[in-house]
């Protein structure tokens, strides 16, 4: 299994990650902007893009979806929660940024909706969906080995902001205490900002019990 970042773009700086299995398949996690920078990386990497995971339907992380999907044909998988967001441009609030976007992003409706405990397998490769529900209700993390995509539920030292429309401090603070009782040292791979791993968060983010007067 290989991982690749592709190098965020735009204000929002959404990671992307790119998973490549031993046969040269693709999964991708989360499409924001940068189309062609991301089909670049795939490429020059070797890898041949089968499927989409979408931590959540929020537009910095949908932005070239469309675009990517239709190109490569790729298998795009969503929480059902937030597929609606896929087709509103309200709920993915790309409306709610428009001084930001020209034009709302791009819709997508064929989306293959997940729950919590799906697996979602390409070769060798088995990703588990995580629900964490709190910044948006769909929102999830994927497990892979000892690897969480932990989209914008779970940053370096923060949290994902739930003052948007159908985010909701008090679910998500839940969804942290389930992740603070997991005894895996997973890597955590977030949707911004910088790589950490669970056992850090757990000690030194406040949303999890840690004190970041320890560091």
């Amino acid at each position: 299994m290989k991982i690749i970042k592709v190098q965020p773009q735009g204000i929002f700086a959404v990671n992307c990650y790119i998973v490549i299995s031993e046969t040269g398949n693709a999964v991708m996690i989360d499409a924001p902007e940068g189309a062609e920078n991301i089909l670049s990386e795939i490429e020059k990497n070797g890898g041949r893009l089968k499927k989409i995971l979408l931590t959540h339907g929020h537009c910095d992380h949908i932005d070239s979806l469309a675009e990517i999907a239709e190109k490569t044909g790729a298998d795009v998988y969503i929480h059902k929660f937030d597929a609606p967001k896929l087709t509103d441009s309200h709920m993915n609030l790309s409306n709610y940024f428009a001084d930001y976007y020209e034009k709302p992003v791009d819709h997508y409706d064929k989306a293959v909706p997940v729950s919590d405990g799906d697996t979602i397998t390409q070769d060798e490769l088995t990703f588990k969906v995580l629900h964490t529900p709190g910044h948006t209700s769909g929102c999830v993390c994927y497990i892979i080995d000892d690897v969480m995509f932990s989209g914008d539920t779970l940053f370096r030292g923060s949290i994902g902001r739930t003052d948007m429309p159908d985010g909701n401090y008090s679910v998500l603070s839940k969804s942290l205490a389930m992740l603070a009782e997991i005894e895996t040292d997973y890597r955590v791979l977030p949707g911004h900002s910088e790589e950490t791993s669970l056992e850090r968060e757990k000690q030194l983010n406040p949303f999890l019990g840690g004190n970041l007067f320890d560091f």
